[in-house]
C-alpha cells in the first residue's frame, strides 16, 4: 500500500535557491548599471512617463543630484529599451523610476 510522504524541501536547498536568486538579481542590477553608464555617463536614475494615450513615453535620465544628464533622444530611447528588455516583469505603462544604486523600480507621480 502506498503511504503518503512529505516532500518538503530541506532548509539547505531552500537557502541555496535563495542565494542563487539573489545572485541573479545582483548580476542583473550590475549589468543594467554598466550599460546605462555606457549609454549616458553619470546616470543614477531613469524615470519614465506615459503620454495621454498610454503609448508615448518620456524618459528622463537623472544624475546623482537628481538633475538630468546630458543625453540626446537616441540615448533616452536606448535606455528605455534596455530597461524594458532586462526588466520584463515590470509594467511600464505608467510612470516609473528605476534607481541604479538599488536596482528597484518604483511608481512615480509626475510633478505638476
Amino acid at each position: 500500500m502506498n503511504t503518503p510522504q512529505s516532500t518538503r524541501i530541506p532548509r539547505a536547498i531552500s537557502g541555496l535557491q535563495g542565494a542563487h536568486r539573489a545572485r541573479r538579481q545582483l548580476t542583473r542590477r550590475s549589468v543594467i548599471a554598466r550599460q546605462l553608464e555606457q549609454i549616458a555617463p553619470g546616470t543614477a536614475a531613469a524615470q519614465t512617463y506615459a503620454g495621454e494615450d498610454g503609448r508615448a513615453k518620456w524618459v528622463v535620465l537623472a544624475g546623482a543630484d537628481s538633475r538630468p544628464v546630458g543625453a540626446d533622444a537616441e540615448q533616452h530611447r536606448a535606455a528605455y529599451g534596455l530597461l524594458r528588455r532586462l526588466l520584463p516583469e515590470v509594467d511600464w505603462t505608467g510612470a516609473r523610476t528605476y534607481d541604479v544604486a538599488t536596482g528597484t523600480v518604483t511608481d512615480t507621480e509626475p510633478a505638476a
